[in-house]
């Protein structure tokens, strides 16, 4: 992996977890043409697109969850296809609970090392296996 698409990651993580989730200010690291799925693609049934598919998704998340802080854990190549795993700390919005959970990502990126395609993991082994990993 080039220690540019790491930086990539980490610079996304810090963004969201300061709480900016503009697409002017993630957009230096995405793609315009980004495609994302992630477990709430399944509710729609088809992947987030572009810059506004990024802030769509972004409000699903903030109407179902008052906090969503992503913990890099480990990020690792495989091809040309970063794999990140961390952890989520979260709140729900209307129970006010308080959530710790695994989750895991791969990463596609673009020649200019910004993030054409992620795809979002709640489980750690279906990131691995889509990557072609045995389990750890």
């Amino acid at each position: 992996m080039s220690e540019d698409d790491a930086e990539v990651i980490r610079a996304l993580a810090e963004l969201w977890n300061s709480g900016e989730r503009r697409v002017e200010r993630l957009a230096q690291y995405l793609d315009p043409a980004i495609r994302l799925e992630s477990p709430l693609s399944s509710l729609s049934g088809e992947p987030y697109r572009g810059y506004a598919g990024v802030e769509r998704w972004a409000r699903d998340l903030d109407d179902q969850f008052s906090e969503w802080v992503i913990t890099v854990e480990e990020l690792s190549t495989v091809d040309d296809r970063v794999l990140t795993s961390g952890k989520i700390n979260a709140r729900g919005r209307a129970s006010g609970l308080t959530l710790e959970f695994t989750a895991a990502s791969v990463s596609h990126f673009t020649g200019d090392h910004r993030v054409a395609r992620i795809h979002i993991y709640s489980d750690v082994e279906e990131a691995l296996k889509a990557v072609g990993r045995a389990s750890r």
